[in-house]
């Protein structure tokens, strides 16, 4: 077991002017001395990374303003899976005098760590990458750093297997249902869900089950009762080996039960490949992976089939081609897929999604996502087709060609560039 101990922990502080006061030019201090404005920060992290109002009061000494060409330091926070939790990347972008002066913090939050503890860690990477431009104005003299012994445990060096006692295997279990209803309908839901992964740089190993019952019953005009249900379960195992920067390779097998599907048992299995264009290190930030599966599966349906089966081996490929850029001005993903079966060409699927954040101009940015496919491989369907009753219950998949889903939204702003001021009276259902 390796471990190191260090006594010395640096801590940070700094007192300025409060920053609202410094945003509209040099100021004076007490003794004279002239200061440069507060920073100006556009932070641009999800809200559901984020918590900004914990960050502006946690973070004092810069101003937060609402557009990034106010701005002189752009703070791109994104995250990613990362074995037993997440990895986010700081990437503080120079603006107007600082263009071109980049620089980047990584932190690793577990899983086990409390929302408390996940935002304390982000704001601890903030403040220390602002330090790398604080450090090139006139607020240099006015930081101080002070010094206090507490035993602490070295965790900047990457472990090995020996030193983790779980080998790196994280578990997760979660359950939750819903009931709900009226007079004459109501409603049950129950779902279960288990995972053991492991993640290494070499290999990624991932193991998932599921349970899920929904329950829909209605009492007619004449008295009748009219109940839907589907039931769904399926289990997962996916072993990933890492070439290099650009290369992956896969094997996968699951086995299953859905009766919304026709299928009373399934059982497939799939080796694939992967290319990404980029390098894997990059993958917060951009990603363009081309992805190759051959599979076999072994289907036996409920009821017999538009095919005439109730059972049947079949062959098929798909090809997967995913897009995906966070950058300073947005961003966009878009994926397409193609898949087929082998064993009949002329059963296939092709769908196309995007998505697209996108700041047009100051204070204005756009929303747009969608999806799209082109559907001929619903060897599942049964011959009998689907009662009304079915239909209106949504117990099974009906016959269609395509599908599609569109979502748009445009938003607005102007008024004071600052956004430092935190005030949680009244607030919403929502939180606003």
């Amino acid at each position: 077991m390796k471990s190191f101990a260090f006594s010395l922990l640096l801590i940070f502080t700094i007192g300025l002017v409060p920053p609202h006061a410094l945003a509209q030019g040099t100021e004076a201090t007490g003794d004279g001395q002239e200061v440069s404005p507060g920073l100006l920060v556009f932070l641009d992290c999800d809200r559901r990374t984020c918590d900004q109002n914990y960050l502006r009061r946690e973070i004092t000494f810069i101003n937060y303003v609402r557009d990034r060409q106010d701005a002189q330091i752009h703070i791109l926070v994104t995250n990613q899976a990362a074995g037993s939790g997440q990895e986010y990347r700081f990437n503080f972008i120079g603006l107007r005098e600082f263009e071109g002066d980049d620089t980047q913090q990584v932190w690793v939050s577990s899983n086990t760590n409390t929302d408390d503890e996940k935002r304390a860690g982000i704001a601890q990477r903030i403040r220390v990458g602002i330090l790398h431009y604080l450090a090139k104005t006139s607020l240099i003299d006015h930081i101080e750093i002070r010094q206090q012994i507490e035993g602490i445990e070295d965790r900047f060096l990457v472990v090995d297997p020996d030193d983790d006692p779980w080998n790196f295997w994280v578990f997760r279990l979660h359950t939750d249902g819903e009931l709900k209803g009226e007079d004459r309908r109501s409603e049950k839901k129950m779902n279960f869900s288990v995972s053991a992964s492991r993640t290494t740089p070499d290999w990624k190993i991932r193991n998932n089950a599921n349970y899920r019952y929904d329950e829909r019953k209605f009492v007619l005009n004449d008295g009748s009762e009219s109940v839907g249900m589907s039931r769904f379960w399926w289990f997962q195992h996916q072993t990933v080996k890492s070439f290099g920067e650009h290369w992956g390779f896969s094997g996968k097998m699951a086995v299953g039960h859905m009766t919304y599907m026709n299928n009373k048992l399934a059982i497939v299995g799939a080796p694939g490949i992967e290319y990404n264009i980029f390098p894997y290190s990059e993958s917060s930030r951009r990603i363009f992976t081309f992805t190759y599966e051959v599979g076999i599966g072994r289907y036996q349906y409920f009821e017999e089939t538009l095919f005439g089966k109730t059972e049947e081996i079949l062959y098929d490929h798909t090809l997967l081609v995913n897009a995906d850029a966070v950058q300073p001005w947005g961003e966009a993903e878009i994926g397409v897929e193609l898949a087929q079966y082998l064993s009949d060409l002329d059963q296939w699927q092709a769908e196309v999604e995007g998505r697209l954040e996108f700041r047009i101009f100051r204070g204005l940015s756009v929303n747009l996502s969608g999806k799209w496919a082109a559907v001929r491989n619903q060897r599942f369907l049964p011959a009998m087709g689907q009662t009304d009753e079915q239909i209106l219950l949504r117990q099974s998949a009906l016959a269609t060609d395509s599908r599609y889903e569109m979502k748009a939204g445009i938003t607005y702003q102007f008024g004071s560039i600052f956004n430092n001021v935190v005030n949680p009276r009244f607030l919403t259902r929502w939180g606003q």
